[in-house]
């Protein structure tokens, strides 16, 4: 399946990367960087908007959120009026600035022309979903003659939210050949780290954990640079662990060069005789020496995390999470949507996975209660890379599954979900690891902090598939965009201590009547899902626990049998029944 059926994102992404069309922040510094987006293409014929892929064609300047002179919230719990459906009455707020709309209802052309009318000089629109898609013109796109870009409504909020606090410039189209003196490097075109959770157990010198550098450095601007040099540099917990400088040739106008593994120009590889724990980050900085008139794009950066727990590839957050920007969901799904890593190691036998880590969004949908299943497949096909003709989905040997269920609305929030068993990883040995629903209006998390394109480009391995209506694809949304699944790994010995993957728990007073305090010898976090005799799901929720205790308040709970279903986030699981009087 061609990557536009699966996430329209992913085409105005690669346009950034070849050609600097972008949708950044310039100020205020909260909100500077580059955004993902779609944009309104005259190329489709729709539109009458300028071309974005000619060389300096671009709008920056001041947002003006519009006011249409409607009443009342849209269910996104927007301003109605801010959708942009009818002719303007903020004109004068409009005039001469980027108008920003909402989307809800009425066509992404009819928006643009009453913000045109209104004397904006560019557009853009929110939308309501954690995603971006492409916008057709309708029947007055043909009318548009200004630049109209969408973003999603995650970034929305993050635009809007700083607003609120004074004026936000933004710069809207292409930047190649606007200043003299203007160089860059991109995400895309750089090497990271092999995964962003790198498990101590299996990076225990440099021999175990280890990548190759590389970076490709852009010249934008109208001037020949005879001068330049990069940059690369990895910080680690207790300051840099490296540093290599590579004087540059000449780059003429609108030429690109590469320091890369076997070129002309080459950075020696990353490795240290041990890892402690902790962020490092990977920085790639290019230097004209002399003064870059554009520099917002002379540095990227991405980190991994060294510790003993979580795998995967996405940024991790302040409390050591993988985190997501973005929800994704295939636009041709019509059943179940899967969002998956890829597990692969020489010394992966060191490791168990007890569960998954990952998020869910939906402005249509409430999650509470929501059921999202969890599978893990030993991955039986045999292919050397993704060039490989044998390289399918043929043989997944489905080894551990489990469910999670959503105790509240924690939209885009960070949560854990257990398999029925742990499961012991193998030396080089593929494993795909997978969280699935089959709500149509949930997506599930994503995060394109580190555009993974030329990992997957230079070691041609599948990191991050997705599941579409029982179809895999081995690249997922593209390898900008990169899933958020993170798998909970512990010692493999410590699964060989309670191979049944269960632990001994109890409840008191039983029977009761309000609230059981639950008692287990662990300091764990843990997931409750409780059910009458039936098998029906009565009540689901997060426990702590706290010198081996936690409360459950069962009040609500009619008279009756119950079952009480533990599962800790290393994996064990404990169940016992509960009398309620």
């Amino acid at each position: 399946m061609k990557k536009i059926l699966l996430s329209l994102a992913v085409v105005a992404t690669g346009f950034a990367a070849q050609s600097q069309v972008i949708c950044a922040g310039i100020s205020p510094a909260a909100i500077q960087g580059n955004y993902d987006f779609t944009w309104g293409d005259p190329a489709g014929g729709d539109w009458s908007t300028p071309d974005f892929l000619i060389p300096n064609t671009f709008v920056q300047d001041t947002l003006a959120v519009v006011d249409d002179g409607s009443t009342g919230t849209n269910p996104q719990g927007n301003p109605v009026s801010a959708e942009g459906c009818n002719p303007l009455v903020n004109g004068v707020d409009v005039n001469g600035k980027i108008a920003v709309i909402y989307r809800n209802t009425c066509e992404f052309g009819a928006k643009a022309l009453n913000a045109q009318n209104a004397g904006a000089v560019g557009v853009i629109i929110i939308n309501r979903d954690p995603e971006v898609i492409e916008m057709g013109g309708g029947a007055d796109g043909a009318s548009v003659t200004i630049p109209v870009v969408m973003i999603s409504s995650t970034d929305g909020l993050t635009i809007t939210n700083e607003m609120a606090n004074g004026p936000v410039v933004m710069f809207l189209g292409n930047k190649t050949g606007l200043y003299p003196n203007d160089a860059g490097v991109t995400s895309g075109t750089s090497l990271w780290s092999k995964s962003s959770g790198v498990l101590s157990q299996l990076a225990q010198n440099g021999s175990e954990f280890n990548f190759d550098v590389a970076t490709r450095i852009y010249n934008y601007g109208t001037d020949d640079q005879t001068s330049a040099s990069v940059t690369a540099t990895v910080d680690g917990p207790s300051g840099n662990v490296y540093t290599e400088t590579v004087n540059l040739p000449t780059i003429l106008s609108g030429d690109s060069v590469d320091v890369e593994p076997g070129g002309a120009l080459s950075f020696p590889q990353f490795s240290l005789t041990s890892y402690p724990a902790g962020e490092y980050t990977v920085s790639y900085s290019v230097d004209l020496g002399i003064a870059d008139d554009y520099d917002a794009d002379n540095t990227v950066s991405s980190s991994f995390y060294v510790q003993d727990s979580i795998f995967g590839f996405s940024p991790f957050d302040a409390n050591g999470l993988p985190v997501q920007n973005n929800g994704f969901r295939p636009g041709t799904n019509n059943s179940t949507f899967s969002n998956c890593i890829v597990f692969d190691n020489p010394n992966g036998s060191r490791v168990g996975v007890t569960g998954l880590y990952f998020q869910a969004l939906g402005s249509s949908v409430d999650l509470s209660g929501e059921e999202i299943s969890l599978y893990a497949y030993r991955w039986e096909d045999v292919f050397t890379d993704l060039n490989d003709p044998a390289m399918a989905f043929n043989s997944l040997n489905p080894i551990a599954n489990g469910f999670y269920y959503f105790p509240s609305d924690l939209q885009g929030e960070t949560v854990y979900g257990a398999f029925n068993t742990p499961v012991l990883m193998e030396d080089n040995q593929r494993f795909l690891l997978c969280a699935q629903t089959v709500n149509l209006d949930v997506f599930l998390g994503f995060n394109d902090g580190t555009d993974y394109t030329r990992n997957v480009d230079y070691y041609l391995q599948p990191l991050a598939p997705i599941e579409n209506d029982g179809a895999y694809f081995a690249v997922g949304f593209g390898s900008d965009i990169m899933s958020s699944v993170g798998a909970k790994m512990v010692d493999a010995a410590s699964i060989g201590l309670d191979e049944n993957g269960t632990i001994e728990g109890s409840a008191y007073p039983n029977p009761a009547k309000d609230i059981v305090t639950i008692e287990i010898e662990t300091t764990e976090d843990a997931t409750i899902v409780v059910t009458d005799l039936s098998g029906k799901i009565v009540l689901n929720d997060a426990l702590s626990f706290a010198n081996g205790n936690a409360t459950v308040n069962i009040a609500d709970l009619e008279s009756g049998m119950y079952v009480f279903n533990i599962t800790l986030a290393n994996g064990l699981s404990s169940q016992f029944s509960v009398a309620k009087n």
